[in-house]
């Protein structure tokens, strides 16, 4: 029988978790502050000034994604429930709803994507890669990796409204803004950063324990809202089409650049949301 605790050990523990409850605040308000345009309610707490040590804040990451989920997510629940007579069509609410998550975030992780197709496809040496990469401008392979990325998430967002309802959907919808955090962490735990100057290098990488936190989140976030809607096999499809999106960003970011940067990132984020939708619907249970 376990030796019950004194009482400076539970002091002890009492103050070890009350930190840790701080450091994830502290996490989640640092990652609001530097992952999207929502102003930090003073309430939370102040914002850490300077660069955070992302190696144990990027653990917030997947937080963050469900909060925006649920902001974005916003409008359509609205618009589908006080309809006054004929309901919006779903095609409107899903794209309102992709509109809302671009706009809260300043379309950061489209604006990574769009740099990562001009850059790896635009450019013959790594440094030319990296310097498109690095460029504002808009280019072809990069508009062209935008319109199919929002084409691909309304279209998936399109389909659970009209098939299984807004309220399932938008479940569907927060796992895989949760989830599709993830794919960053992998990818900036796994490869170093390509520019040794670069704000990825800056920033420190996850360390092991953040790393497993974030994975972990992944598989409870697909346990308690996809499981009870959709069924296990869309869950485990959705997950295993995931973990193969991640594991290409990684091999095809090695192969260009011999690393990661922030817009490696992001293209992450956006190919897993996808990913993740359409393993999803591959084996989701029947409407």
């Amino acid at each position: 029988m376990p030796k019950p605790l004194d009482k400076n050990e539970h002091s002890s523990l009492i103050h070890i978790v009350l930190s840790d409850l701080l450091n994830w605040r502290q996490d989640i308000v640092d990652c609001l502050a530097f992952f999207t345009r929502l102003p930090v309610p003073a309430i939370l707490g102040p914002v850490t000034q300077g660069v955070p040590q992302f190696s144990r804040t990027s653990r917030a990451l997947p937080l963050i994604g469900l909060l925006l989920g649920a902001i974005s997510i916003v409008p359509a629940v609205l618009f589908d429930r006080f309809a006054y007579t004929t309901p919006l069509p779903a095609l409107l609410l899903a794209a309102l709803t992709i509109a809302a998550m671009a706009i809260i975030t300043g379309g950061l992780h489209e604006d990574g994507l769009a740099d990562v197709a001009d850059g790896f496809w635009g450019g013959q040496t790594i440094a030319r890669k990296l310097e498109i990469m690095k460029d504002s401008r808009l280019g072809s392979y990069g508009a062209l990796a935008l319109m199919l990325s929002l084409l691909m998430r309304v279209s998936i967002l399109f389909y659970l409204f009209e098939n299984y309802g807004v309220s399932a959907g938008s479940i569907a919808f927060l796992a895989s803004c949760l989830v599709s955090r993830v794919p960053i962490l992998h990818v900036w735990y796994s490869l170093p950063p390509a520019r040794l100057n670069g704000l990825s290098a800056t920033l420190g990488q996850p360390s092991k324990q953040t790393y497993a936190t974030g994975i972990l989140l992944a598989l409870v976030a697909t346990g308690f809202l996809i499981i009870p809607t959709f069924g296990l096999s869309a869950a485990v499809s959705a997950l295993v089409m995931l973990s193969g999106s991640t594991l290409l960003v990684v091999s095809t970011a090695r192969h260009h650049i011999k690393g990661q940067t922030g817009d490696v990132l992001g293209a992450s984020q956006q190919l897993g949301e996808i990913a993740f939708g359409i393993g999803l619907l591959l084996f989701a249970s029947a409407a």
